[in-house]
């Protein structure tokens, strides 16, 4: 009899929140159907999300209670209000990713993700600023280590990445102010987002037995979100370092050269110098291969103008930015 009343009592309870069950079965499938390749798994995904989304709109009351319990619940100053709209905004971006990464895996994907992760950071640090202004030392403590600590991370990465650049270019990347200042920022937030893992974990440890109403999610999203990207960005990294050299060298770069009389111009090609007897210059695609040559303009002995390639090393261009 025990046993009938528990299932009976379970079953009540499920009934009360069928969306949250919903939700379970929609983010298992996204998540199984995204690495595997499975045929037609795109349909699946789809036909998945429609459901999804005409049961939702049946489910009002559950998403009224959910909007109290991220909003209103233990959410006294406008810090938290803040901080749990933007936990509820990432989880509505992650389940958006789940229908993107089966979907349409292209750069769309990968913004859902970088505002999803941001939305998850951003919400952390404030939900750090409030635990602070309770008088919370741990958090007091932690503000003061990450402070500490982002320095350091961007004495390093400015140092490393500089390096690099001058290595796959040739070129002194502080003669390009634009360029310098996107790619050093890239590579910052790079390792800082890989950096973060731990330190969510440890703030997961610090805050877990205490955490309630839109904190639980907080710390949750930003241990799962920081674990996602400790896998993710080293595959995305060759991603990245393109995007930000096309779009730098867009804006910042010249569209041709001038050796002489002989002009060059290529519309995947961009051109650093003005007017010299050597040029940078940045191809963004030629047979799916991205990089940086140098362009020496020389005269033959009749006076014509001509120029001498120096190639440096190739890299993929990612199918997602093609």
């Amino acid at each position: 009899m025990a046993t009938t009343r528990d299932w009976k009592e379970g079953w009540e309870h499920v009934k009360k929140r069928k969306l949250d069950v919903a939700i379970f079965i929609y983010c298992t499938i996204g998540v199984i159907l995204a690495p595997k390749g499975i045929p037609c798994g795109n349909y699946i995904m789809a036909a998945t999300s429609v459901i999804f989304v005409i049961f939702s709109c049946t489910q009002s009351r559950r998403l009224a209670e959910y909007y109290k319990f991220f909003i209103k619940e233990n959410n006294e100053t406008t810090l938290s209000k803040l901080a749990g709209w933007l936990v509820l905004t990432s989880c509505f971006l992650f389940l958006v990713l789940l229908f993107s990464v089966n979907i349409l895996l292209n750069i769309v994907t990968y913004w859902i993700a970088f505002l999803f992760a941001l939305s998850v950071l951003i919400s952390s640090v404030l939900t750090i600023f409030d635990l602070e202004k309770e008088k919370n030392s741990k958090a007091i403590g932690i503000r003061v280590i990450v402070f500490s600590v982002i320095p350091l991370i961007y004495m390093l990465t400015s140092s490393y990445s500089a390096s690099l650049f001058l290595q796959i270019s040739n070129l002194n990347i502080t003669l390009s102010p634009w360029l310098e200042y996107c790619w050093k920022s890239a590579a910052f937030l790079m390792l800082f987002l890989m950096l973060s893992q731990p330190f969510c974990y440890i703030l997961f440890l610090a805050f877990s037995d205490k955490a309630k109403g839109y904190r639980i999610f907080t710390l949750f999203g930003a241990l799962i979100t920081s674990i996602f990207l400790a896998v993710l960005i080293p595959s995305l990294l060759g991603g990245v370092a393109y995007y930000v050299i096309n779009s730098a060298t867009n804006s910042e770069w010249h569209n041709k050269a001038k050796c002489g009389q002989l002009t060059i111009s290529n519309p995947w090609e961009r051109y650093f110098g003005f007017n010299t007897e050597k040029y940078t210059v940045f191809y963004s695609f030629r047979n799916g291969m991205w990089g940086f040559e140098e362009f020496t303009c020389k005269k033959r002995p009749n006076g014509d103008d001509y120029y001498v390639i120096e190639s440096l090393p190739t890299n993929n261009v990612p199918k997602w930015l093609r």
